[in-house]
């Protein structure tokens, strides 16, 4: 190093007045350092030098602005021997070792930069050869003395390392994986895992000190399989053409029950809103099962009877924003062969049929088979499918 280069050294001294939380924050936003690495890292391990090769105006400079947030700076020559301190278990420096005697304190060890062997801090006494009696030059010749030899400077390999230091972990990192985990369960979450994943690892890209990064991935991945499962809709039939298919009148059983219809009315469950009235108009008689999704209405309905007024076949009537669509089956399900179970909307566009096939006793029916039947738009307006 040149004799006109300077060394800024931080003491970790505070200023008169200051606090030292104020002012390790200070200085740890100078630093552009997260506050706990910032004080593991340089304010633990002071003295120690932190800018060389410095020309005088530069470190004067930096060691104003340091002493203006609160802390003691110093400008030292700066000098290719270093030492290294040990106090109370913790490594301190580099510093420039002929600034020990400004540092180091009573119980310190230090050793050289380069140095392996510690030893025990003790203020360096220099001590002068008493110079020869004037006047007689015979005596220095007939003394026969020789200079003390130097004391071994002991050939040492590098410096013992500092002892290392966990880097704290993102708080941020946690959260996104938490995020993650979530959006798996709440699939609906999942563009939030994802936008939360890659604005961690942008924040972390820009910290290296912190820990977190494979959090912050395993948290992108997490969100990015839920939103692959999340975007899995249920497979929907072909868009079908509109085919309006209008109410057709009730119809007897026998010849005998041809006024059963109007006979039959006052039986039957009563109308509770415009879509049962609706089906009132094509001599349907309700019987009182129904169920309202959304904007979607499906309401059961006989579309024969016999001369007790008993139903010889069910249909189910789907409307859409009040607007009659069709019926759910394409036959419609007759007592004697096809008993209409259950049926269930499972949201607005999705109506789940059970049927049950039935033997030649009405009453024996076993077997059971299921129909999944979609509301869709078709060409010029809302249509059935069902889908296989």
């Amino acid at each position: 190093m040149g004799m006109d280069q300077r060394c800024l050294v931080l003491s970790g001294r505070l200023l008169d007045g200051q606090d030292a939380a104020s002012v390790q924050t200070r200085l740890a936003s100078a630093f552009g350092m997260e506050m706990t690495g910032f004080r593991e890292r340089v304010f633990e391990r002071a003295p120690l030098i932190i800018r060389r090769g410095l020309d005088e105006a530069t470190a004067e400079a930096q060691a104003a602005q340091l002493r203006g947030m609160g802390v003691e700076a110093d400008v030292l020559p700066d000098s290719d021997r270093l030492a290294w301190l040990r106090r109370g278990g913790q490594i301190r420096g580099p510093l420039p070792e002929d600034a020990l005697g400004r540092y180091a304190e009573p119980g310190d060890q230090w050793c050289h930069d380069g140095g392996q062997t510690w030893f025990d801090w003790s203020p360096t006494v220099a001590h002068e050869v008493p110079p020869l009696p004037e006047g007689d030059p015979d005596l220095a010749a007939s003394m026969d003395v020789e200079p003390p030899p130097l004391p071994a400077v002991p050939t040492l390999p590098l410096p013992p390392p500092a002892p290392a230091v966990k880097s704290p972990m993102s708080t941020a990192a946690i959260v996104a994986l938490l995020f993650g985990l979530l959006a798996l369960f709440y699939r609906p979450l999942s563009p939030v895992a994802i936008l939360l994943a890659i604005t961690t690892l942008v924040y972390l890209y820009r910290r290296p000190l912190l820990r977190g990064r494979a959090f912050a991935v395993a948290a992108l991945v997490l969100g990015g399989v839920a939103f692959a499962m999340w975007m899995q809709r249920p497979a929907m039939p072909v868009a079908q053409p509109y085919v309006p298919r209008p109410l057709k009148p009730l119809t007897a059983g026998t010849e005998e029950a041809r006024e059963a219809p109007t006979q039959c009315a006052a039986k039957a469950a009563a109308p509770k809103n415009d879509e049962d009235r609706f089906l009132l108009t094509g001599q349907r008689l309700l019987t009182g099962r129904a169920q309202r999704k959304g904007d979607t209405y499906v309401a059961e309905a006989a579309v024969s009877v016999n001369a007790e007024c008993q139903p010889n076949a069910l249909q189910l009537y789907v409307f859409r924003h009040g607007v009659f669509i069709g019926p759910a089956l394409s036959t419609a399900a007759s007592l004697a062969t096809t008993r209409l179970s259950d049926f269930d909307l499972t949201d607005d566009q999705h109506l789940r049929v059970t049927l049950a096939q039935c033997s030649d006793k009405p009453d024996d029916c076993a077997a059971t088979s299921v129909k999944q039947i979609a509301v869709m738009p078709g060409g010029g307006g809302w249509t059935l499918g069902e889908i296989k």
